[in-house]
């Protein structure tokens, strides 16, 4: 342990500390990835980082790593700024990382740049010793230099425990850090940037953890692995080099699964492709930047000025950049202002030296907001070679050789990717092209039948004229008509009738319709009333006008007192012909005259005045109801090329006799979903219903 009288000061003064801090980092997270290096580099297995930030204007930071620890001589060196760490001067190589992300010595800076209040505490095979360093004091000026003073009085934290498990390691505690400029998303998602920060191995050490506590955030230890939070499976194409399998992310290991992309104009507005990964090119690839760098360059070799260089990582395409399609194939999908997706990110040594490599590539293509990477080049910071980062460490000089070195082997990548997306949006194209010709074509056919069966309703004129009238209607109509193709039922019934209505509409849904094929208002949970911006008589006139739409109505007393039921059953009768409407009656003398249509006539009310589901009725509901309902929504289907739904089946009835001697009931030959259905919503509520029916006045429902 030092002597408390011990001191270390730094090499640089205040001013200078201050202005070199600002020029470093740009905030505080980037200052923080440098604490989280300095752990890496010290050889930790794990580094936990800890962000107390509830109270945003005084939070508390901790960088706790496992690895070797300081000695005297590592906190000389510590206070040493400009000390290149890869010459190992005076340390031993298995106190620190075989790669060091570091060589300038400058990252210490992080600490003071966050705060002028931190503690140090560290563990080394030779000793501990534990340091204070306090600026906190007015009399501190620009001339003096930061010094760290050893100490015992170290602030108890929630980190205690941890540090007191470990053998050897260094703990940072940062006190006074100032986040009130930051929101609660943005302290949030400290761990996705600090991921972003470094390449690490998949599945071993070494590793970050992070606990990150807010005002709103429970008690107890929250500690995590952070781990990068890329949408691999949002990847239409994607290539890649990894020599080291260790360092390839788990996703890229497993085959890739179907994607959807956006396609207007398909049945399901969607396109689904397989993707592919493939592997780096293996030779040169044709770019404009190599007769730049030429005379430096050997491409047999792989060699930059006689120093090997070897591109790493992967490049991938996305196949949709609208969020809510992209989370459909991969809900790790981001896009904020906390994560962009259409970046290069080149990491060097493991850490990320530029996010920016994609708008320096000098392409222009819609698809560039596709791309998304992660490469490794470590030629950018060779030790044989001149230092050629920029003075805040977060990009290098455009200008150098190995960046237009970096740019030859990385652009031609990129544009095969995109040209593979072009050439993926001429194969969509082309496919809604052929629908769109498809449901045309059906569209016709249906209008050309359903001309047919109108003409077939009127016995008094020829068969040869209705073929002349059919042929010249329809070739009239071919001609110059943009043909409708939504194809729905719409269910007409008074509120008080609502659980007849609800029979066919579960019935058809359990049958397989969707929701959106049936107009149905009374629904439970339907947002047709409220919150269709167009008045209810609105949507309901487009719905009767449209001639894809098939009207069933619901008679009965209700019908006939409901204003908008008769709206509904005019508006019918006035734009169909007798064969173009379906219904379904309560009782004889509730059917309005304008809607008989001279066959015969089903009630649900039997000679007793009760209503049951018997073999007539039950008959009636598949075969007069249903089953035209079905076949309707189907021609609709065939337009566009879906699924048509079943139509139901009925048994055979058997003879009374047969019946009698086989111990049955006509119950036993229902369809199931018929009578479930009907003791769900009919028999649960029939003699209140009945009740209400026959009062005097009737009970308004």
């Amino acid at each position: 342990m030092a002597d408390a009288s011990e001191e270390a000061a730094f090499t640089f003064n205040w001013l200078a500390m201050r202005l070199l801090g600002r020029g470093l980092y740009s905030n505080p997270w980037s200052a923080l990835s440098e604490l989280v290096a300095n752990g890496l580099d010290a050889g930790a297995d794990n580094v936990h980082v800890y962000v107390d930030a509830r109270d945003k204007s005084d939070v508390t930071v901790e960088v706790i790593d496992d690895g070797a620890g300081m000695n005297a001589d590592g906190i000389a060196t510590y206070v040493m700024v400009g000390h290149n760490k890869r010459n190992h001067s005076g340390e031993q190589m298995s106190d620190v990382s075989a790669s060091p992300k570091g060589r300038k010595g400058i990252g210490k800076l992080a600490a003071l740049f966050l705060s002028n209040h931190f503690y140090l505490q560290t563990r080394h095979e030779d000793g501990a010793s534990a340091w204070e360093l306090d600026a906190r004091n007015d009399s501190v000026s620009d001339d003096d230099h930061p010094k760290l003073l050893a100490t015992t009085a170290i602030p108890q934290t929630d980190n205690d425990a941890l540090w007191a498990s470990q053998k050897t390691g260094t703990r940072i505690i940062l006190m006074n850090v100032d986040l009130t400029g930051y929101g609660p998303q943005s302290i949030s998602a400290l761990g996705s940037r600090l991921a972003n920060q470094f390449l690490l191995p998949s599945d071993t050490p070494p590793r970050i953890l992070m606990w990150v506590r807010t005002k709103n955030s429970l008690d107890g230890s929250g500690y995590s692995t952070v781990k990068k939070s890329v949408a691999f499976r949002n990847f239409a194409e994607l290539t890649k080099n990894f020599p080291n399998a260790a360092m390839q992310p788990s996703d890229l290991a497993k085959s890739p699964t179907l994607v959807k992309l956006p396609a207007k104009g398909l049945p399901t507005g969607i396109y689904l492709h397989q993707p592919t990964y493939t592997n780096f090119p293996s030779g040169p690839v044709v770019d404009e930047a190599w007769a730049q760098i030429e005379n430096r360059v050997d491409l047999a070799s792989q060699t930059y000025d006689d120093v090997p260089f070897k591109l790493t990582g992967w490049i991938g395409l996305h196949a949709s950049i609208l969020s809510e399609l992209a989370k459909e194939n991969d809900d790790r999908f981001e896009k904020n202002k906390y994560y962009n997706p259409a970046q290069l990110r080149v990491y060097v040594r493991g850490k990320l030296a530029s996010d920016r490599l994609l708008t320096q590539l000098g392409i222009t293509s819609t698809y560039m907001n596709y791309i998304e990477g992660e490469v490794s080049f470590d030629l950018l910071d060779e030790d044989t070679l001149p230092d050629i980062a920029t003075s805040n460490r977060q990009d290098f000089d455009e200008t150098d050789g190995r960046v237009t070195l970096l740019r030859a082997l990385v652009r031609p990548v990129v544009r095969q990717l995109i040209q593979r997306r072009t050439d993926l949006a001429g194969t969509i194209t082309a496919q809604i092209k052929a629908e769109k010709e498809r449901r045309d074509a059906s569209s016709k056919r249906n209008f050309s039948d359903q001309i047919q069966r109108d003409l077939e309703q009127h016995p008094e004129i020829s068969v040869e004229t209705r073929d002349e009238l059919h042929m010249v209607i329809t070739n009239k109509a071919l001609g110059t008509l943009e043909l409708k193709t939504a194809f729905r039922v719409f269910l007409s019934h008074a509120s008080a009738d609502h659980a007849f209505a609800s029979l066919i509409d579960d019935i058809l849904q359990a049958r397989g319709a969707r929701k959106s094929e049936i107009f149905y208002t009374s629904r439970a949970g339907s947002t047709e009333r409220t919150l269709d911006e167009r008045s209810l008589s609105s949507v309901i006139k487009e719905n009767l006008v449209n001639a894809n739409t098939l009207i069933f109505y619901m008679t009965s007393k209700n019908f006939m007192g409901s204003q908008f039921c008769l709206f509904e059953g005019g508006a019918g009768w006035a734009t169909r012909s007798v064969s173009e409407y379906l219904k379904l009656n309560i009782d004889f003398e509730s059917i309005p005259a304008f809607l008989t249509n001279g066959r015969a006539e089903v009630t649900l009310l039997d000679t007793d005045s009760l209503i049951a589901l018997r073999p007539e009725v039950h008959n009636y509901i598949v075969e007069g109801v249903l089953n035209p309902m079905i076949a309707h929504l189907n021609r609709g289907r065939d337009v566009d090329g879906e699924v048509k739904i079943e139509p139901f089946e009925l048994s055979v009835v058997p003879s009374a006799l047969e019946l009698k001697n086989s111990g049955k009931t006509y119950s036993d030959y229902f369809l199931s979903t018929i009578a479930e259905h009907w003791s769900a919503l009919v028999d649960s509520q029939v003699e209140a219903y009945l009740g209400a029916y026959f009062a005097d006045p009737p009970i308004k429902a």
